[in-house]
């Protein structure tokens, strides 16, 4: 059995024609997971440790440990999603491959796109990213939502993935 075969390990992050996401996405999401890992940590931590009938030295052990406990777990799902997390711009459209439990392969076919969103927060501007929002064909909930693209990757995607009649739509 050779594990770099592609029928034993399907999903393997950073293949040859894929592309990943950009490090400053990582930092984004490592940043957002570590905040709402403490925030998650210090609401159950707190009360746990002022409830418990110990000496101060072991509410507070045991306090700093539940709070920092779901930070920890959650930076380190934030870096597997990253890693997990790929794209590619083919003949066909837009394939996106991401999950770290369920992996997940989207493609979105050109003749499928109705339109295309770019959205930049202040921490994706701040970082230079944008999240692509490819709308389908269907009610409001088909859309590809892809968060963690370089800004200019984001438009480069967005123009190549505009369907060819809707590109001189508003020409005389």
């Amino acid at each position: 059995m050779n594990p770099t075969d592609p029928a034993v390990h399907p999903f393997r992050p950073f293949g040859q024609d894929w592309e990943p996401l950009p490090p400053a996405a990582r930092k984004v999401g490592v940043g957002l997971g570590v905040l709402s890992g403490l925030v998650i940590g210090v609401v159950a931590g707190v009360p746990l440790a002022v409830a418990l009938d110990l000496g101060l030295a072991a509410k507070v052990g045991i306090g700093l440990a539940v709070a920092l406990l779901p930070a920890l777990l959650l930076l380190l799902l934030a870096r597997a999603r990253w890693r997990r997390t790929q794209w590619r711009l083919d003949p066909g459209g837009l394939r996106v491959r991401r999950g770290v439990v369920w992996h997940s392969e989207v493609l979105v076919p050109r003749s499928r796109v109705q339109h295309l969103d770019l959205e930049r927060g202040p921490i994706e501007r701040h970082f230079g990213l944008a999240t692509l929002v490819v709308h389908t064909a269907g009610t409001r909930m088909h859309a590809l939502r892809q968060s963690g693209f370089l800004d200019a990757d984001a438009v480069a995607l967005r123009d190549a993935l505009l369907p060819e009649a809707d590109r001189h739509d508003d020409s005389l």
